[in-house]
């Protein structure tokens, strides 16, 4: 399928023409650029060519004058980059990543059509996208525990904005906010913030967080609610969600603090479609591979051990089963792979990888 888009998607730091056809098994989009070009060639990682970075400003909630906002270096595995330059990446890559629903509303995520778009009055030029990137870059300077995370996965499952296709609201300040009491013990001594590790900070989020926003109740499940209610704002509102939106409560979180996270699941049990669905959670551990678990409310509070896969119900023999297994993600997969959404069929347009093997293997051993 080939689409144009117009020149009213294009970034608002940048006075760019843009075409860009997007096909099953290659995708490019080249820019022009005032004073210069980007290209991006997404069978090849996102190389890209840019200079002059977009004004972000640096999260006003991170006070340490030794943390992120008086740094100008952000550390990655096998680069030290400006960060003006990670502002510039990060931004592309969420553009070029958009998913097809999200590209009539891009001036509303922030992603502009004219440099004079950014000074609108009455807040008519704020998006998501700016403190998308201010934060998610202010976490990878500030906590100790994303220092092993590559480039790559950081800016897909940290700096993405959503899961699939839930709501788009600015769910990353009011987490960054609200969950500032449970990161903060692990990082007051320097030492011993060294230390921590990924699975230490899932486990005192996971644990302690779903009664810290405020609502009547502690955060809990109910069955049958996706896709009545399954994006942030809502599960706040009401106070309740089933495995989908939990899941995304919970990604949300751990990409907040610098974890990358990723919805999994399943849209039909032993591919039956009678036999249900399911969603969890699948987390970049500190040993830097994938692994399963679920929000305490879907789980009735177990994560004793994040490394054990056969505490959680589904994983064993019986479930796996001719079943199919997927987690989402923001890239567009070469080969048009997406994730399927049990609750809308025929939208195709969330990207996914198959993790039938990765299960099968997994829960063969519980």
């Amino acid at each position: 399928m080939t689409a144009k888009v117009a020149a009213l998607l294009l970034p608002s730091y940048f006075m760019l023409v843009c075409e860009a056809t997007f096909q099953q098994n290659q995708h490019k989009i080249q820019r022009g650029i005032r004073g210069g070009s980007i290209t991006i060639d997404e069978n090849v990682n996102h190389t890209i060519k840019a200079v002059s970075a977009p004004r972000l400003r640096c999260a006003s909630t991170i006070t340490d004058t030794n943390g992120p906002c008086s740094s100008s270096i952000i550390q990655w595995l096998d680069e030290s980059q400006p960060r003006k330059a990670a502002e510039i990446e990060l931004y592309q890559y969420l553009y070029s990543n958009m998913m097809s629903f999200d590209i009539p509303n891009a001036e509303s995520i922030g992603f502009h059509s004219h440099p004079s778009d950014k000074d609108l009055p009455d807040g008519l030029s704020s998006g998501i996208v700016e403190p998308t990137i201010s934060l998610a870059l202010d976490a990878k300077q500030k906590y100790p525990w994303a220092s092993h995370v590559p480039k790559n996965i950081y800016f897909e499952y940290v700096g993405g904005y959503a899961s699939v296709n839930e709501a788009r609201n600015n769910w990353r300040p009011l987490f960054h906010d609200t969950l500032q009491d449970i990161i903060q013990p692990l990082i007051s001594n320097s030492t011993l913030a060294a230390n921590v590790t990924v699975e230490q900070v899932i486990q005192e989020l996971n644990q302690n967080m779903w009664d810290k926003f405020n609502t009547k109740n502690k955060i809990y499940f109910r069955s049958g609610q996706t896709p009545l209610i399954y994006d942030p704002m809502s599960i706040l509102s009401f106070g309740y969600a089933s495995c989908t939106g939990l899941s995304i409560v919970l990604i949300d979180a751990l990409r907040t603090f610098g974890i990358p996270a990723r919805l999994a699941g399943t849209p039909a049990w032993n591919g039956k479609k009678e036999n249900g669905n399911h969603s969890w959670v699948e987390f970049f551990g500190s040993d830097s591979k994938w692994h399963i678990m679920e929000s305490k409310p879907a789980s009735n509070g177990k994560d004793d051990d994040l490394f054990d896969p056969c505490q959680w119900w589904f994983c064993n023999e019986d479930r796996v089963q001719g079943t199919h297994f997927y987690s989402a993600r923001l890239e567009r997969s070469n080969d048009g792979s997406s994730f399927p959404l049990a609750w809308d069929p025929s939208n195709n347009a969330v990207s996914g990888v198959d993790r039938t093997e990765f299960m099968k293997d997994l829960c063969s051993q519980c």
